[in-house]
């Protein structure tokens, strides 16, 4: 899963020692102690994603410090790095305590032409059907559009959101103003990128939901992504049939395991992810990410299988691609100190006589004692692309590329750069089996650009 409360607390390990102990602080509730370090820090302080303290407040349900921060004067339409306000966060903690408290605190109406659309938005991703009529009997206009041009029934339908398509259109929504949005041809009929990186298919795949980790057929006729759904994940598909694309459809969903990162095997007969999918899938999930696979079976899919304990262990094991040959690569904390469960390190496993060996770690030029996760391998080793949060970089999570050299080894891992890397999360790196076209995720969207961008990064890696 790639985004929860745990991830959003968690984010503040990037952050100086100052910082980190008031955003840990206000998430606390220790009033005294947050007093005491705003004497030397701005109370409109933000964390790494550009977060407040009283985002802080909200996230962590501390009511009492919320209070105080208003009292002392905070800025409560403060903005973070994808434009979310206080109010955007109380909706996604469903905290209407906190938005009524925001509501009334606004000085005007100006808040619902800011952010009404993106409010909507959010509640319609979240299903909150209270805060849909909240924010109407307020003011925002149901038929408002967010930044792409959806309106809140289109994503509604969109998402098969039934219910709440039914409490919009009750509500005044309008059915003309919802598009259909459709997709022929090659990579879905999109306009090539070059070397600026463009949205992948937006408003078909990359929507207002968070999606991540995707994978093409070798055909190009088929196409596998993760989206994150509120606390859980699941994993969607789209065919091209005679060059029309399928609207996406759910492949593996379950309402406590998740399931993200698919890619498909060498030969396409499996389909690879990761979940924390109890092993007889029915216990609770387990504590850490396993990798998983399906098998394909007369014209569907098997039900999940381990990949078993020479690519999994007690920890974390994330993502995964492979080599002309069948070795896979992912990474895993198998070996991370207890102390530093976030150091994950790059791993392979060759695949032979239909097992996977024992996985062996690469080289320092890969792994450091920062993180190393979502690797993807070129088929024929020429290349390896990971996500690092290694100090030093553009944002929360930045993409690194090396190169093997003649002798084997791999050249010394550098930073892919703009426009690449952003102050964003960028990771889930992917090439199409053509060699053309580089897909990543960056700020929850699926972004592709030409590999001819490969060429400038390797002779600076020399």
């Amino acid at each position: 899963m790639r985004t929860s409360v745990f991830f959003f607390i968690f984010s503040m390990i990037c952050l100086n020692l100052a910082a980190q102990n008031i955003f840990r602080t206000a998430c606390q509730g220790n009033l005294a102690r947050l007093d005491s370090l705003l004497d030397d820090t701005s109370i409109n302080t933000k964390d790494n994603r550009e977060r407040s303290l009283i985002h802080w407040a909200i996230a962590c349900n501390k009511k009492d410090v919320f209070d105080y921060l208003v009292q002392k004067g905070i800025n409560i339409n403060v903005e973070d790095d994808q434009k979310m306000t206080p109010m955007h966060m109380a909706i996604r903690f469903s905290r209407e305590d906190y938005f009524d408290a925001l509501y009334q605190l606004q000085e005007d109406n100006t808040w619902i032409e800011a952010y009404g659309a993106s409010l909507l938005t959010q509640t319609v991703l979240k299903g909150d059907t209270n805060f849909i009529r909240k924010l109407i009997e307020n003011g925002v206009n149901v038929n408002s559009t967010n930044s792409r041009g959806s309106t809140a029934l289109e994503i509604a339908q969109r998402t098969d959101a039934k219910e709440m398509a039914n409490l919009l259109l009750s509500l005044g929504a309008d059915q003309k103003r919802v598009r259909n949005m459709e997709a022929y041809g090659a990579y879905m009929g999109q306009s090539k990128p070059k070397k600026k990186p463009k949205i992948f298919a937006p408003n078909f795949i990359s929507t207002e939901e968070y999606e991540f980790g995707s994978v093409f057929n070798t055909k190009g006729t088929a196409f596998y992504y993760g989206v994150d759904v509120g606390n859980n994940s699941e994993i969607r598909f789209s065919e091209r049939r005679k060059d029309k694309w399928t609207h996406p459809e759910v492949l593996l969903s379950h309402p406590v395991y998740g399931y993200n990162d698919p890619f498909l095997s060498l030969d396409e007969n499996r389909l690879y992810f990761i979940s924390r999918r109890a092993d007889n899938g029915i216990d609770p999930p387990k504590d850490n990410h396993d990798i998983w696979y399906l098998e394909r079976i007369d014209g569907g899919w098997s039900t999940p299988i381990n990949a078993g304990p020479n690519i999994n262990s007690d920890g974390n094991e994330y993502y995964i691609s492979f080599t002309q040959d069948g070795t896979m690569y992912f990474s895993s904390n198998v070996n991370a100190p207890a102390e530093r469960e976030d150091d994950l390190d790059i791993y392979y496993s060759k695949f032979v006589n239909g097992e996977f060996q024992k996985a062996v770690a690469l080289e320092s030029a890969i792994n450091t004692e920062a993180y190393e996760a979502d690797v993807f391998v070129d088929p024929q080793e020429e290349y390896i692309i990971f996500c690092s949060t290694r100090a030093g970089g553009l944002g929360r999570g930045d993409l690194y590329i090396s190169f093997k050299q003649a002798d084997g080894a791999w050249t010394k891992a550098i930073n892919m750069g703009g426009p690449i890397n952003t102050r964003h999360h960028e990771l889930c790196p992917y090439v199409s089996a053509d060699g053309k076209y580089f897909f990543y995720t960056s700020d929850e969207d699926i972004y592709w650009v030409s590999t001819k961008i490969f060429k400038k990064l390797k002779k600076k890696s020399r």
